[in-house]
C-alpha cells in the first residue's frame, strides 16, 4: 500500500538516506515543514519538498529510491507536492533540473530563463549555487494547474 503524508523530523535521517542514493543535496533541516514523504508497505521510498517564500516557492529534493522508480510514484508525489503547496497559498512553483525536465514537463512546468525566477527565490540555495547554472528552471502556476488538463492523471 502506498501512502503520502507529510514529514517529520524522525524522517529525516531516512529523507537524507534517500537523497543521496540518488545524488542530491541533503541539506534539508531549515525546510522538513515543507517535505512530504512516500510510505510503500511501511518504509519510505520517495521524498519532495518545498522552500518557500511568501507565495512562491521552489520545489526541491524530489527523489524516488532507484528500485521503485518508473512506477508513476513520483507523479504522484509531485502531485500531492503541488496541492499541499495550494492549500498553503502558494500561488508558483519553480524548480531546478538537470536530468527530469522532461517528467517534470508532462505534470505542467513549463521551462523558463533563470532570470525570470521570482526575484525572491533568487535566495534559496539551489539558485545561489546548490543547483548548477547549467541547470533547467521550470515554473508551475498552481491555480492554472488545477484548471487545466495536468491535473488529471
Amino acid at each position: 500500500m502506498v501512502f503520502i503524508r507529510r514529514a517529520s523530523t524522525t524522517d529525516v535521517p531516512r529523507i537524507k538516506q534517500i537523497l543521496s542514493r540518488v545524488n542530491l543535496s541533503t541539506d534539508i533541516e531549515d525546510y522538513v515543514d515543507y517535505f512530504m514523504v512516500m510510505e510503500m508497505d511501511g518504509s519510505l521510498v520517495a521524498t519532495a519538498g518545498l522552500e518557500v517564500y511568501k507565495d512562491v516557492a521552489v520545489l526541491r529534493s524530489v527523489a524516488v529510491l532507484p528500485e521503485y522508480q518508473r512506477q508513476n510514484l513520483g507523479n504522484g508525489l509531485v502531485r500531492a507536492v503541488i496541492n499541499f503547496a495550494d492549500r498553503r497559498d502558494i500561488r508558483k512553483l519553480f524548480l531546478f533540473t538537470q536530468t527530469a525536465g522532461e517528467f517534470f514537463k508532462k505534470i505542467g512546468f513549463r521551462p523558463i530563463s533563470r532570470e525570470n525566477i521570482d526575484e525572491r527565490c533568487k535566495s534559496s540555495k539551489q539558485f545561489k549555487g546548490m543547483c548548477p547554472k547549467e541547470s533547467s528552471v521550470m515554473e508551475l502556476d498552481v491555480k492554472e494547474f488545477f484548471n487545466n488538463i495536468h491535473c488529471k492523471p
